[in-house]
């Protein structure tokens, strides 16, 4: 009797251990290193880096090692084509580079396809038209804040002359604001919410209702990067899925970890991350016509060539959008 309860219990032992072992394996299995472009930590970067640090990322097989890049998109697409990162979400730039054939394919559209870039003027201005002769900044030339500053003015019938642009490179818009040395500044909202309520700013223009029909943030990764690890860049949008909708369920738990890391009251926080929920597409799927228009602009801008046509089959790889 002794004998069979002992052979009964070593096989099931063996059954158990057998079926556990894909888990464990899989579990013990090397993670695979992803470079990502970031520009600079703001409260734009907290969610992805409060699901980083909770382990979104590896549970899906991904060591995401961020790179940050603190002079805008121009600077990080200089990075991809040094080779420093194999994956990106920034703006126009991404366009820009691939119309002068550096290899590189979007992937898929950040959460929110919506731009974030708004001009902030100091107290006293309130308009566009306010700022002929002024001093304005839209931070590094060649990035998606100087390009949405030309844009805003030239629809306010303002040029590139009419205003003293300044270069403010990777700069805080805010202590840039603070110093008094310019009238107005082109930001993100987060800025923007902590400058108007500590009444130093005013909010005179959102970027988005200047472009229209526009896809204005992408995401890329390198043509290495696709051929070596196409399952990993699926799993970064699996586990960005996966963290969008916890922090959307756990805003509270996002909104302490921000607070903790960001100089803003929990209230703005809060204030901003319920307006990005509100424009999340978890699709991630590509405006097709958003983004040619985009191409057609960066022609106006003279930063694509005017032979240039926005060709979805050699621009896109979105087969990795589940």
């Amino acid at each position: 009797m002794r004998s069979r309860l002992s052979k009964s219990f070593r096989f099931a032992a063996f059954a158990s251990f057998w079926l556990a072992a894909p888990a464990a394996f899989a579990q013990s299995a090397p993670l695979v290193p992803v470079r990502i472009a970031e520009l600079g930590v703001s409260l734009a970067s907290m969610p992805q880096q409060f699901a980083r640090e909770k382990g979104f990322f590896v549970q899906h097989g991904i060591d995401l090692q961020v790179i940050r890049f603190v002079n805008g998109g121009a600077e990080a697409m200089a990075g991809v084509a040094s080779g420093q990162v194999d994956l990106a979400v920034i703006g126009r730039p991404i366009l820009t580079g691939i119309s002068f054939g550096l290899p590189v394919k979007i992937v898929g559209s950040p959460p929110s396809k919506k731009g974030g870039f708004e001009l902030v003027a100091r107290k006293g201005i309130t308009s566009v038209a306010e700022l002929r002769g002024k001093v304005v900044t839209g931070g590094a030339l060649g990035g998606g804040s100087h390009q949405s500053l030309l844009k805003i003015l030239a629809a306010n019938g303002l040029g590139e002359d009419d205003v003293k642009i300044i270069a403010s490179g990777g700069a805080d818009a805010e202590m840039v604001l603070r110093s008094g040395k310019v009238d107005a500044v082109v930001t993100q909202e987060a800025v923007r919410l902590k400058l108007v309520d500590d009444g130093r700013g005013t909010l005179i223009a959102k970027a988005r209702d200047y472009y229209g029909h526009y896809q204005s943030g992408f995401v890329l990764a390198t043509n290495q990067f696709i051929n070596d690890h196409p399952d990993a860049i699926r799993n970064y949008f699996i586990a960005t899925r996966d963290y969008y909708k916890y922090e959307q369920a756990s805003i509270d738990e996002l909104v302490e970890y921000s607070a903790s890391r960001v100089k803003l009251r929990k209230e703005l926080i809060r204030a901003y991350f319920l307006e990005q929920f509100g424009l999340l597409d978890l699709t991630f799927a590509i405006d097709l016509e958003g983004t040619a228009n985009a191409v057609n602009y960066l022609k106006e801008l003279k930063e694509v060539k005017a032979g240039v046509n926005f060709d979805p089959n050699t621009w896109l790889d979105l087969r990795f959008l589940d």
